[in-house]
């Protein structure tokens, strides 16, 4: 299989998918990958990527200082032959976390799941984050560059072509109205893991969009998430209707 995204989705009635971070969620999805096949190399960018759709429980409670997501769909998928065929291959048993202790991981064996239809290459199209679009600008010492400039589309491009080790020439051009509606503010943050009960939080930005590029550069980041930190859930996104 030369590519893949994997929809996973968790009935609505079931309230024990609760997660704190997407390290849990990362986790599942490649311990259900290695069973499959698949073997990640160290200190290699990831050419897969994923993104989940949350529910946010107790939002309104300001004496809860810990904040828990139930999980409603993660969304999973890789333009890379190897790892698009060990995704194909993942059955709802696969999807349990690994723990030292029985029982304390996230357990989704009751979620369903459903493979996209195929993507129709195209070099342009609209879409909407699912999660963060992050990039680093190691020059200046920027962790998470958070404006949508020349400059974050350079830092794209370079990002992805660390990734899948070729060139890249996309065009990033993010909704105007929408920036505008919400005051140019369109950083968003997502904790990525917990750092002695403290959530280790990311930021990246949150727009709807246009991409434009060749039709490989767009199916790379359809399949394989846009930008860097894909397999810690950042840049995930969907077509606009």
């Amino acid at each position: 299989m030369n590519a893949i995204r994997l929809y996973i989705d968790i009935p609505h009635d079931y309230r024990h998918a609760v997660i704190q971070h997407r390290d849990s969620v990362a986790n599942v999805l490649t311990t259900a990958m290695r069973k499959h096949g698949w073997q990640p190399t160290k200190n290699q960018p990831a050419r897969w990527g994923f993104g989940v759709i949350t529910k946010p429980i107790n939002p309104q409670n300001p004496n809860l200082k810990q904040r828990f997501y139930r999980l409603q769909r993660i969304i999973l998928g890789s333009s890379d032959p190897e790892i698009a065929n060990a995704i194909a291959q993942i059955t709802p048993d696969d999807l349990i976390e690994e723990t030292q202790t029985e029982g304390a991981g996230l357990d989704l064996s009751m979620a369903k799941l459903y493979q996209a239809t195929d993507w129709q290459d195209t070099e342009a199209a609209s879409f909407y984050c699912i999660s963060p679009i992050r990039v680093s600008d190691p020059e200046q010492g920027i962790q998470n560059y958070l404006q949508t400039d020349p400059r974050f589309t350079q830092l794209l491009n370079r990002t992805m072509q660390t990734r899948f080790k070729r060139p890249f020439d996309l065009r990033f051009t993010p909704d105007n109205l929408y920036a505008r509606m919400h005051g140019g503010d369109i950083a968003a943050s997502m904790a990525v893991k917990m750092n002695q009960d403290q959530p280790v939080v990311l930021q990246g930005i949150l727009v709807p969009f246009t991409l434009t590029g060749s039709a490989e550069d767009l199916r790379d980041a359809w399949f394989s998430g846009l930008g860097r930190s894909s397999a810690r859930g950042f840049g995930c996104m969907e077509l606009a209707q």
